[in-house]
């Protein structure tokens, strides 16, 4: 064998390495291309299926997330009147200055925007997939088989998910909260701190409790830079951006925005019926009680971040996603789309799968809510054959859906981690006393 042979040996193994990874880069393209596509003919060709059947939708819509309420603050904008006067509009200011341009132009570019921040949400929890899959997090029980759940898998899931995409056609703004957040686990988890605690903070001003994961944000800059005192630095740095950003808000639109958005979501102000719990409690609540209320209730979906992210500390991507989980369900104004983000990050964590014993449960229990509240709304509100406790019911249901599932999925995740610690207990069953 001449030395020339021998020397281009060691370059053959090379082939078949770069190869699945080129073939896993086009299936995500072709992903990404067909859900752009499917969107954009949605928005050109059947724009009065979409005003006319889904806009309206409070499933999909509301108060602080809905694009009606947004063009009526762009407009009084651009007649030089604050947007946030008239007690309609109650978004972020981010929003304004993000449509302001698009306002003059042609709808199709709102639609083309939409369009491209949903590609993006889906393109990160890709690289969200590829790097946890790659990261010291990804470990794994002797001698199991896993089921590998590749990127492009984990964007077709999110981007064809009906709920997704009917978020998407109603323009509800949740779409760039929902970018914002996977943007700052992407980064967080990257070890890109600085970028994690910008888009945390613009998505805290966009939808207010994704502040929350700023918690497990922090535990991330302090996984990858291994020294102490990270954890307060990230906080302080995260209170200080959105500090930076209420400052430039007020000196841009006013004081009054402040109570026009966070006050508001905190208040449950507007109680247009949705799919949450708030609603039709506070239309129950005595006055005299409802400030009462108020606290318990936020407390409920606030209390969980620092408790969640230190019990699964060693874990700060699945303590965000179980975090995303817990405002989907306790949020003050929820909908379709906020389901559509835990479940987007639900594939990421397919060693899970098989842990989940109530899956069959949590899942018949979300669609039945999800299938009977346009139901029960027709009934109530069009036929009047019906009245507010058949939509409340059909929340309720849709909302134990989403707990039963996030106890599952907690289950699964500490059991899992005992079988790591302790592979000898993984025939036997835990019982806890």
């Amino acid at each position: 064998m001449s030395p020339k042979t021998q020397g281009q040996r060691p370059q053959k193994p090379d082939a078949p390495v770069a190869q699945p990874a080129q073939t896993e880069a086009t299936r995500l393209a072709y992903v990404l291309m067909i859900a752009t596509a499917v969107r954009l003919t949605a928005f050109v060709l059947f724009p009065g299926l979409v005003s006319t059947y889904l806009s309206g939708r409070v499933e999909l819509s509301t108060p602080v997330t809905s694009y009606k309420r947004l063009v009526e603050g762009l407009h009084l904008s651009a007649h030089g009147v604050s947007p946030y006067d008239g007690g309609v509009f109650h978004q972020s200011p981010l929003l304004l200055l993000l449509f302001k341009p698009l306002y003059y132009l042609p709808s199709i570019f709102t639609d083309m925007l939409y369009t491209t921040a949903d590609v993006l949400v889906a393109l990160m929890l890709a690289k969200l997939a590829a790097l946890k899959a790659n990261s010291a997090l990804n470990l794994s029980v002797p001698g199991e088989t896993r089921l590998v759940c590749m990127p492009s898998v984990v964007a077709m899931l999110y981007l064809f998910n009906p709920l997704t995409m009917g978020t998407t056609l109603v323009k509800s703004t949740i779409v760039f909260s929902h970018l914002a957040v996977v943007s700052s686990l992407y980064f967080g988890l990257q070890g890109r701190t600085n970028r994690a605690i910008a888009c945390a903070a613009a998505a805290a001003h966009l939808s207010l409790y994704p502040a929350m994961l700023i918690v497990p944000i922090s535990l991330m800059a302090d996984n990858c830079q291994q020294r102490c005192g990270s954890i307060m630095t990230t906080v302080v740095k995260f209170i200080m951006a959105v500090g930076l950003l209420h400052v430039l808000f007020v000196a841009v639109f006013g004081s009054e925005y402040f109570g026009a958005t966070f006050d508001f979501t905190v208040r449950v102000a507007d109680l247009q019926p949705n799919v949450g719990l708030f609603w039709y409690f506070f239309t129950e609540v005595f006055d005299e009680f409802r400030l009462f209320f108020y606290v318990v209730f936020q407390l409920t979906a606030l209390g969980f971040a620092v408790p969640v992210s230190w019990r699964f500390r060693h874990d700060p991507l699945f303590a965000a996603t179980f975090l995303v989980g817990i405002i989907s369900a306790l949020k003050s104004y929820p909908a379709w789309g906020d389901l559509a983000l835990f479940l987007g990050l639900l594939p990421i964590f397919e060693e899970l799968l098989k842990y989940l014993q109530y899956i069959f449960l949590s899942a018949n229990l979300l669609l039945y809510g999800i299938a009977l509240a346009p139901v029960f709304w027709y009934l109530w509100i069009e036929q009047g054959s019906g009245n507010a406790n058949f939509f409340y019911a059909a929340t309720l249901v849709y909302v134990f859906g989403q707990i039963t599932l996030l106890f599952d999925l907690g289950t699964a995740k500490l059991r899992r981690d005992l079988d790591i610690q302790r592979p000898e207990m993984r025939t036997r069953t835990v019982i806890q006393e």
